[in-house]
């Protein structure tokens, strides 16, 4: 196996990792990012509530309390500038009782400690007035305007894909193994990956849910993960207007509580759970998750159908036993940097996370590496054109300079061959890196009537057999063979 070198090393490619390879992408360093998994995003970046939270739900004090605010403003500030999808519309917490009344003014208290802009308390009747399909059961609520949803898949991709415009490599299907360290063991000098050695005199910790695992490889054992699974449904877009808003319930101490809200995508999105489980790889939902979902958003938005529900989902939060992200620069071994427990509101303050850990890592480390800006720094990229939501004079455009943007290949989404050949061209190896570029196999039929069309193009572009095209990488792949053939196979002809 090869062995490969460079300044600095990056294990987990969510939205941590992403941030962070970014960030360091404006120096004139050489970055490697290292993820198992087929495709971006995958784990709690990809299984979310997609929600930039504004702040005010974190103790003072906290690293929760001081990045999620600026992490906040950070993706405000750059969705322009990174073409992902971002809409502010504003959150609310609702309190059914006068006990949880108490709660959302401790909540608006911390808000304010915290620097969130222009939070309060609302009544419920205020609520309704904004929100007509709120429950009557809800008598007041906390109001926070900086709440936003977010596109999470748009926003991994948006940083990672300008990270590597930027000179850093990402390396898929790329699973670490072990940390290399001096004879001494006082100094980091890479990692063991199933595809080779990686050799670099600093190692960053963003494994996620994996994290703690990663940290006793180096005698690190100062946090251990809990996996939470969460379970979550998503409707069909024609009820995504039954909120406007990203309604949560009050908090309690097993997390922010069941959530209903309008994606940017326009479905419903209903959940998450908070079941602590054993297994870090076992994302399948359960009966009994799903109902608690069921119930909880059906105590604050009763008209929700769910016959009308599309699909199901489960992701895992990496929560730490202390309590707090843990954050840091390890003494020994020398270049170990942990960026670990980032569960809830992790997703919303990794931009702030990425940008502090840098700083430090240029004081704290620049003995390791010279941290020289990259004069060919370029801040901007494009996301794929999202060919649903053009004019028809910009789709008419569009097919003109490229005719492959006139050939619809998923009708749920809109999205057309040009589409999914230009994902293909930025990395999409499978079915669902597909999904998650363009959204072909989103929609109502999920995959239905699209699924084929995708697979003949993957099988296509990247010149390998049509049975040679997986769902997710590994032996996930989309077909056997021909039906006679392998019925024939099988003794059945």
């Amino acid at each position: 196996m090869s062995t490969r070198y460079y300044d600095v090393i990056v294990i987990g490619g969510g939205i941590v990792g992403s941030t962070v390879a970014r960030e360091l992408s404006r120096y004139d360093i050489k970055v490697a990012v290292l993820d198992k998994a087929s495709e971006l995003p995958s784990g709690a970046s990809r299984a979310n509530s997609g929600m930039v939270h504004a702040g005010y739900d974190d103790e003072p004090g906290s690293f929760k309390a001081k990045f999620c605010p600026k992490g906040n403003l950070i993706y405000r500030n750059l969705r322009e500038e990174l073409d992902f999808t971002l809409n502010e519309v504003g959150s609310y917490v609702c309190a059914l009782d006068k006990d949880e009344i108490a709660h959302l003014e401790l909540l608006l208290e911390q808000g304010k400690k915290n620097g969130v802009p222009s939070v309060e308390i609302i009544s419920g009747d205020e609520l309704r007035s904004r929100e007509p399909n709120a429950s009557r059961g809800i008598i007041a609520a906390l109001w926070a305007p900086t709440g936003c949803t977010i596109n999470n898949f748009e926003a991994v991709l948006a940083f990672m894909d300008n990270a590597q415009q930027n000179g850093v490599e990402l390396f898929l299907e790329t699973e670490m193994l072990d940390v290399i360290l001096s004879q001494d063991k006082r100094q980091v000098v890479g990692v063991k990956t199933n595809r080779g050695m990686f050799l670099s005199p600093i190692v960053i910790n963003a494994a996620g849910v994996h994290s703690d695992e990663v940290a006793h490889m180096v005698g690190d054992d100062s946090f251990i993960i809990h996996p939470r699974r969460g379970d979550y449904f998503i409707s069909d877009k024609y009820v995504g207007n039954l909120v406007k808003s990203f309604f949560f319930a009050c908090p309690s101490e097993a997390g922010k509580g069941i959530t209903v809200a309008s994606t940017t995508d326009h479905n419903l999105l209903m959940g998450p759970t908070s079941i602590f489980q054993v297994d870090r790889n076992k994302t399948a939902t359960t009966a009994e998750g799903l109902d608690q979902v069921i119930e909880g958003a059906r105590r604050l938005i009763p008209p929700i159908p769910i016959n009308m529900a599309i699909t199901t989902f489960a992701g895992l939060r990496a929560d730490p036993d202390t309590g707090d992200f843990v954050i840091g620069i390890l003494k020994k071994p020398h270049g170990f940097v942990n960026v670990a427990g980032i569960k809830s509101p992790g997703f919303t303050s990794a931009p702030a996370i990425a940008q502090h850990i840098v700083e430090r890592m240029k004081n704290e480390l620049k003995d390791l590496v010279e941290f020289k800006p990259n004069r060919k720094f370029v801040p901007e990229r494009r996301h794929i054109p999202r060919f649903a939501y053009l004019s028809m004079e910009e789709r008419s455009d569009l097919a003109k300079e490229d005719p492959r943007y006139a050939q619809i290949v998923c009708r749920c989404e809109s999205v057309t061959e040009g589409q999914v050949i230009e994902a293909i061209r930025r990395g999409a190896r499978t079915v669902a890196a597909v999904k998650i570029w363009t959204r072909a196999g989103a929609g109502r039929c999920q995959g239905g009537f699209c699924g084929p069309r995708v697979i003949d193009i993957l099988a296509r572009e990247l010149n390998i057999p049509r049975e040679e095209v997986t769902r997710h990488g590994g032996h996930s792949r989309m077909l056997v063979g021909k039906t006679k053939e392998y019925w024939f196979r099988e003794g059945r002809l």
